[in-house]
This record gives structure tokens, sequence and C-alpha cells, in this order.
């Protein structure tokens, strides 16, 4: 013995409007249900100002952050966020040499950033700091 199917929403929509009365036009609607109110007062406030947020960016600052096609684009505040390329096994023996001389695979990157750029002339520090 097999289920009876169920009726479709399409169905019981129809059905609800087949049952629903006929709107009345004629009459007066009541105010709890419209939402409006009789009479309403407002006083004026004169202490009150309009302050600019500091998070809210104008019209200008908008159309140069969308980027194609009106999508917005994210602007970092940090520095800079730069990846290095190599083959696992080189990372993982970073680790190893992080973990050997306790400190972080960070540092080692640190270390081996201030090697090249004394090779040619350059302080790393300076450049971290923006000068």
């Amino acid at each position: 013995m097999s289920k009876k199917p169920r009726p479709s929403i399409n169905d019981q929509l129809a059905r609800l409007a087949a049952q629903a009365p006929a709107p009345a036009t004629d009459t007066p609607r009541d105010p709890a249900t419209t939402g409006q109110r009789e009479s309403v007062t407002t006083s004026q406030r004169d202490s009150v100002e309009t302050l600019q947020r500091g998070n809210v960016l104008d019209g200008a600052n908008v159309s140069e952050l969308a980027g194609p096609e009106g999508y917005k684009r994210r602007v970092r505040y940090e520095k800079p966020h730069a990846s290095i390329y190599a083959h696992p096994k080189v990372f993982k023996a970073l680790r190893e040499i992080a973990a050997a001389t306790d400190c972080k695979p960070h540092d080692l990157y640190i270390e081996g950033l201030r090697m090249v750029l004394r090779q040619h002339g350059r302080d790393f520090d300076a450049l971290n700091r923006g000068e």
C-alpha cells in the first residue's frame, strides 16, 4: 500500500486564496492595524548636533574602493602580507631548526632577509620602519 501524494505548495496556496474572504474596500481601516497614529507631535530639539562618523566613507572614497564590476575592494591598513613559496621539506627543516634554537620560523625568515639586504647594502630595520 503506497502513501497518498502530498499536495504541492501551489495547491495549498490556491486553497487558501479560495477560502479567504474578499477584502472590503469601503470600510475604514483600524489605525492599530495600519500603524498610523491619529495625533503625533514632535518637539523641536535645538541641542542636537549631527556628527560625521569616522568609519563612514564619503562618495569619493567609495568609488576608489570599488573594484571591477562594482565589487568592494578590501583595504589593508596593516603591513602588507607576503608569501614564501618553497617545497614542504624546506618548511619542515626550518621548523626543526627553529625548535632546536628555541625560536619561531618567522625569526629565521627575518634573519634571512637581514642577511640578503646586508649583502646588497641595505638596512632591514630602517626599511621595516618605513624609512
